[in-house]
Formats: structure tokens, sequence, C-alpha cells
């Protein structure tokens, strides 16, 4: 598995819609064949601070991502919602093994 963290830092204002357009593209991301899990994590003790945990099949599934209509939908919409730019961080997966991470 090709594992993402995707850090985002949203404006105070832009928290609720922020929520919608990314809940949206999770929902319609998790049904890409080469995505095992999409989730969308808000921090508790700062509500303009979000992850975006996405759980790939392979290294080269994050570009298909990106090629999908709902991603190109999603980050017009939040781009002007966001403080800066979005930071990513790469991981692979230790436990579960590669057929624990399905969340259909």
């Amino acid at each position: 598995m090709f594992i993402v963290h995707v850090f985002v830092d949203v404006k105070p204002e832009s928290v609720d819609a922020f929520k919608a357009a990314s809940i949206a593209n999770a929902n319609a991301s998790i049904n890409e064949p080469g995505i095992a899990r999409f989730d969308v994590v808000q921090d508790m003790a700062d509500p303009t601070q979000f992850v975006l945990v996405e759980v790939y099949r392979t290294d080269a599934d994050p570009a298909k991502h990106k090629e999908t209509e709902h991603y190109k939908t999603w980050r017009d919409t939040v781009a002007p919602m966001m403080n800066s730019l979005r930071s990513a961080r790469k991981f692979s997966n230790i436990i579960p093994d590669d057929s624990g991470w399905d969340s259909k």
C-alpha cells in the first residue's frame, strides 16, 4: 500500500464548506479501483486543521486519482479556502497488512 497524509490549514470561515467539499471528494474517491481508503479527519483542538488519509493500492494510483473530475473539482473548490498550500507526507503500512485496509 502507498499511504499519503495530506495536511490542510483552512480559513476559519471556510471550515464547513471545506468539510462538505472534502466529504464529496472522499465519497467519490473510495469508488476508484486504486483506492483502499480515503479518510477526512479534523483536529479536535484546532478545527481549522485537517488531514486527508489516502490509502492507495500502488504508488501509481495517486496520479490516476489526480486525473479524476471529482479530484479536480475538489482541488479548485478548496484552493481559496486554505491559509497556505497543503502539504503531504508519504508512508508505507506495517500493520494492518494490505488486505486490512479495504473500507468497502
